[in-house]
């Protein structure tokens, strides 16, 4: 990646299989750019120009610490996977991969084709489905106010009994994630957990026990979705959360960078 003043470059937004124009039509790129193919032999990247001004390695950088830049970009890079995905089966790039000129794009995708194919053959047929599970305790009669210690010793023994039962409750909602999570796998082709997410941006008070995706084929869906509500119906009502389906980003082999 490099940068020059006011020089174009191109963005690479995933990988398919050979691309027809007609696969492209009615899709922008970012900024409303034109989407066109990189091809490198069987496979091809789809691409778009882009200024290096904004997306040259030290540009990039920087916007990338603008939240505003950052958050109109990633949909816009998305829009395009997701419209990609809808028409063939697509390895999504995640968001900057960013070449000096087409011919560097098509040489990066030409050296990726062994995984890409494997990973597109992989996808085929599939979609990928998002699950979280959330500690939502069913609502239950309010506990009576303990009585107050009658002396130290006896404080002690009820702070060690809180802190035994806090570890207890810790290691029951880690169990029940893993079990939640292996149920499920066993409903897909695929799996991977991710980090949880902090209230601040999954929106839910509530901590989330677990954060996972599953590639499911198109024809097990109502499988999955089965295996999923069973899940919920014996949690507190939000507790389990579904969506998607979503473009295969947990299971793209590709490192874009």
């Amino acid at each position: 990646m490099s940068e020059g003043a006011s020089s174009p470059g191109t963005y690479l937004y995933a990988v398919t299989r050979s691309v027809s124009s007609a696969l492209l039509n009615g899709v922008c790129g970012i900024g409303g750019a034109e989407l066109r193919a990189v091809p490198a032999g069987d496979v091809a990247g789809v691409v778009s120009t882009v200024s290096l001004d904004e997306f040259g390695e030290d540009a990039l950088s920087r916007n990338l610490e603008d939240l505003a830049w950052l958050e109109r970009v990633a949909r816009e890079h998305d829009a395009v996977v997701q419209a990609l995905a809808a028409r063939t089966t697509t390895v999504p790039l995640r968001l900057g991969a960013v070449y000096t000129d087409d011919h560097s794009a098509a040489s990066r995708v030409s050296d990726a084709r062994a995984a890409a194919l494997a990973t597109l053959d992989v996808l085929d047929g599939r979609e990928e489905w998002g699950v979280k599970l959330y500690a939502i305790r069913p609502q239950t009669t309010a506990a009576q106010p303990a009585d107050r210690p009658t002396s130290g010793l006896d404080y002690l023994r009820r702070r060690r009994g809180e802190l035994e039962r806090t570890a207890d409750d810790a290691r029951a909602l880690a169990e029940d994630a893993d079990a939640v999570f292996a149920d499920l796998r066993a409903a897909a082709v695929l799996a991977r957990r991710h980090r949880p997410q902090d209230p601040a941006l999954s929106g839910v008070s509530h901590p989330m026990l677990l954060n996972a995706a599953f590639l499911v084929g198109r024809d097990d869906r109502p499988q999955f979705h089965r295996a999923v509500d069973s899940l919920a119906s014996t949690r507190a009502p939000g507790a389990v959360v579904i969506t998607g389906p979503w473009p295969p980003y947990s299971f793209a082999a590709l490192d874009d960078r």
